[in-house]
């Protein structure tokens, strides 16, 4: 997700470059090197420090947290799993990263006013480890509902996969391509909105994703497919003709 750079940037190395490394931090890998593995390694000390802390407070050990990161679990889906309050776990993880930038202040590592900048950040760290961890298996399930869409796509406009691909290499959007097949982009909408709620719900029964955020998506998916289908993807490698960029999500 973030990278960010040496000691001074103490939140950042506490939030370990993102989902898939507080999955791999399970509480055996050590340090030891300089230079950008230092930087590396000082993220891993966050990473796992966030991950016993969590466990600690769960009651599972750093291996089975991070064992059901990597099957798509967020934290809190675990915390609650084991009836404990994920907020309790958020506190924990807030109050231990916070410990960590005090002595790293102590230390000389860093000055008081970036030990204090740090420190304003930890809440929202700690609340997205919580709340938010997706593993690298998460992000290909992401991958798999792109596919989704995209099958669902070309099926309501009547055109294979691979042929909407490369139309939208051409620089077409996915409405143009329904346009030039005579099709109602409204459909085309409605079809993926239709295969994104069953991935969702699904998610869901899988325990890979909380009801309320999942409803939380499911508000916003009709908007953010509208943008979907309407955006025109950037040209690679032809200077003549014209691109369009839209906003994308995070």
């Amino acid at each position: 997700m973030k990278k960010l750079v040496a000691a001074v940037a103490v939140a950042g190395f506490l939030l370990a470059g993102g989902g898939a490394a507080w999955a791999q931090s399970d509480g055996t890998a050590g340090s030891g090197a300089s230079g950008g593995a230092a930087q590396q390694g000082r993220r891993g000390h966050g990473a796992r420090l966030a991950l016993q802390t969590a466990a600690t407070t769960i009651g599972v050990s750093p291996q089975d947290l991070a064992g059901q990161i990597r099957d798509g679990k967020t934290v809190a889906a675990v915390a609650t799993e084991h009836s404990v309050d994920p907020g309790s776990v958020v506190n924990a993880v807030v109050a231990a990263l916070t410990q960590r930038i005090d002595q790293a202040a102590a230390q000389g590592k860093i000055d008081a006013n970036r030990a204090d900048l740090a420190k304003q950040k930890v809440p929202d760290i700690a609340n997205r480890f919580v709340n938010q961890t997706k593993s690298k298996q998460s992000q290909g399930g992401r991958r798999a509902v792109l596919k989704d869409a995209a099958n669902a796509a070309a099926k309501e406009i009547g055109i294979s996969v691979a042929d909407l691909k490369q139309a939208r290499k051409d620089g077409k959007s996915i409405a143009q391509v329904a346009k030039d097949h005579n099709k109602s982009v409204d459909d085309v909408v409605n079809a993926i909105v239709k295969q994104a709620t069953s991935d969702i719900d699904q998610a869901v029964k899988d325990g890979k994703l909380d009801s309320k955020k999942a409803d939380q998506i499911k508000q916003k998916l009709p908007d953010r497919v509208k943008q979907l289908v309407n955006r025109e993807p950037k040209q690679r490698g032809n200077a003549t003709t014209p691109t369009t960029t839209a906003a994308t999500t995070t």
